[in-house]
């Protein structure tokens, strides 16, 4: 077995980033096995292992959907390097407008974006806000609550927006605390519920699934419509995230993708390194999944 090495960073957003999390500075890891690259970044707030607990579990041998996913990206991103070869071989799906506070539609628009994701809060007057001046805009919404409202607040607010309102919904991820009965109500009212974890309780024929690279790197073969999206997590973990949904760009049930989290925190030496196309994520120079030279650089600790 290779010996497996860990690179700590901490991430600064400049302002929250869900409606479970208060926090500004987000801690994760990267690590090196032979000559990949993975990233392990917690989110503790929705359910995940605390950092110093992923990384137990990588020094002996144990395993979370992180540490297995950031290990895969690993192997991956190694043989590509060995190779000597890119691992950005199709192009990238474009993505969704991600709405930070402060964010206009005009702005978006310029850009060539048509769809926007809101993360909302329980503050429904304030989400219904927000997604009125979207709509008016002709933006398409995917909207994520984290599961921030309690069973049964989801319904309501849904049956209170107008029917045209409803039709620039594309999907809305984690709507309410999830129960077996309140998530039934949902799909009897044609609310188009999107699963990002938990799929074997939570999952329907049906509903969207969210894949998420850094969490699980293969959906079920459901058929169904399915998004690919970042952990909001470090460059590695984006641009891992980019490639895999490069993979899917032709499959007609893929309906959205949410690749471009750099925009939610502070640049660094690794997000300087990110570009796009209006709403395209394009490929990082280097072998693999890029970054050569500043991977190299990094210090990093063996912890098995």
């Amino acid at each position: 077995m290779n010996p497996i090495y860990i690179s700590r960073y901490t991430l600064k957003s400049a302002q929250v980033l869900n409606s479970k999390s208060g926090r500004r500075e987000h801690d994760g890891a990267l690590i090196r096995v032979g000559d990949g690259y993975g990233c392990i970044h917690p989110w503790p707030e929705l359910g995940d292992a605390p950092l110093d607990s992923q990384l137990e579990r990588v020094a002996f041998g144990g395993s979370t959907p992180l540490v297995d996913a950031a290990l895969e990206c690993a192997e991956i991103d190694g043989a590509a390097r060995v190779a000597g070869i890119s691992l950005y071989d199709r192009e990238i799906p474009p993505s969704h407008w991600l709405v930070l506070s402060g964010n206009e539609p005009e702005e978006a628009k310029a850009q060539g974006f048509q769809m926007a994701k809101i993360k909302c809060s329980a503050d429904l007057e304030l989400v219904r806000q927000t997604m009125r001046r979207w709509i008016d805009a002709g933006f398409r919404l995917n909207l994520d609550f984290n599961e921030s409202l309690p069973p049964g607040s989801f319904l309501t607010f849904w049956e209170s927006l107008e029917p045209s309102d409803r039709e620039f919904i594309n999907m809305v991820e984690d709507p309410e605390e999830w129960t077996e009965e309140g998530w039934v109500d949902l799909r009897e009212a044609k609310v188009p519920l999107a699963v990002d974890r938990d799929l074997v309780s939570r999952y329907r024929l049906g509903d969207i699934y969210v894949l998420k690279p850094a969490y699980l790197t293969e959906f079920p073969n459901y058929q169904s419509r399915f998004a690919v999206t970042s952990y909001m997590d470090h460059a590695v973990g984006q641009m891992f995230a980019g490639m895999v949904a490069s993979h899917h760009a032709k499959d007609e049930k893929l309906i959205s993708c949410g690749l471009l989290t750099h925009r939610c925190f502070e640049k660094d030496a690794f997000f300087e390194q990110i570009q796009t196309d209006g709403p395209r994520l394009l490929p990082v120079e280097g072998t693999g999944l890029g970054f050569d030279d500043l991977l190299e650089a990094l210090p990093w600790k063996r912890i098995n």
